[in-house]
């Protein structure tokens, strides 16, 4: 009896091919898709993510109390560019004909009308 059950269970699994008997590939099911639970969203709004946005930041978004950590790069590196944060590089620049350090300084980038040039990647 046993033989006869496990003989009708392996015809599921096996078609007729040319070439002989071959064993049938598994097709993958489809995966329902999760609906979250309000749980989640309640705790997904609980935690601060800074806005996602491109282009440029805000001058309310700048002028916060905000630190630099909490700002999205995109965000932080506007902000240093249209001069509302310092910056925090050991380069020199030439401002005013002279060779600075602008370490800790609110410098413009020449995008937004500053002395200090507009580089390949940010135009």
């Amino acid at each position: 009896m046993k033989i006869v059950k496990y003989l009708m269970r392996a015809k599921e699994f096996i078609t007729e091919h040319k070439k002989g008997l071959r064993a049938k590939k598994y097709a993958k099911k489809p995966v329902a898709p999760v609906n979250p639970s309000d749980n989640f969203e309640k705790e997904k709004s609980k935690v601060n993510t800074p806005a996602l946005e491109s282009g440029k930041a805000s001058r309310k978004l700048c002028k916060s109390t905000k630190p630099d950590s909490e700002l999205g790069a995109s965000q932080l590196s506007s902000c240093i560019s249209q001069g509302f944060r310092a910056r925090d590089t050991e380069k020199k620049f030439t401002i005013n004909r002279k060779r600075q350090k602008i370490k800790g300084k609110k410098v413009k980038g020449g995008n937004y009308g500053g002395p200090l040039p507009v580089w390949k990647g940010n135009q």
